[in-house]
């Protein structure tokens, strides 16, 4: 605040430091960047990973995008939460082989269906599409090259992220 020597009436004391738009987009960076996944990267993550456990697969969940941070809805598998769609984030969960249905609930559910297969790796895709009221996040099976090149720079985002 500028406030020199000069007659009382032209110095306005009651200015204030921010303007509320400056407050807003200063708060929103915060939720942005408090949103977005950061626990280990998969690259160093991956190779300590061994094989699924015998008589099952291993289905990895990856949101690649940080477009729409504050959207984060759980991730199901067959009705049961595994996790959550965190934004630059993966988690993965170990399931028996077989086909399972995916789902992720904002305005709308959206849903995808996988085989797993045993012993093996299955990757899905959580993708942000705009909504009406607020952003969708669409599960989809990927091909593995795909996904090992979309999650080389992502976080892990399960409690063992914090170990």
């Amino acid at each position: 605040m500028n406030c020199e020597p000069i007659p009382h009436d032209r110095c306005n004391t009651n200015q204030q430091a921010f303007s509320p738009q400056q407050l807003l987009s200063a708060l929103l960076l915060l939720v942005l960047m408090s949103g977005c996944a950061s626990g280990t990267k998969y690259s160093e993550y991956r190779p300590t990973m061994p094989p699924p456990a015998e008589g099952f697969g291993r289905v990895w969940f990856y949101r690649p995008s940080a477009f729409g941070a504050a959207i984060q809805p759980a991730v199901k598998l067959d009705d049961q939460s595994v996790g959550r769609a965190v934004p630059r984030g993966f988690f993965h969960v170990e399931t028996r082989p077989g086909l399972h249905r995916i789902s992720a609930t904002t305005e709308w559910k959206h849903k995808a269906e996988i085989n797993v297969s045993t012993n093996s790796d299955t990757y899905v895709r959580l993708d942000m599409a705009m909504g009406l009221f607020a952003g969708h996040v669409i599960p989809k099976e990927v091909p593995e090259a795909k996904a090992t090149n979309d999650l080389k720079n992502l976080h892990l985002t399960t409690k063992e992220a914090k170990q």
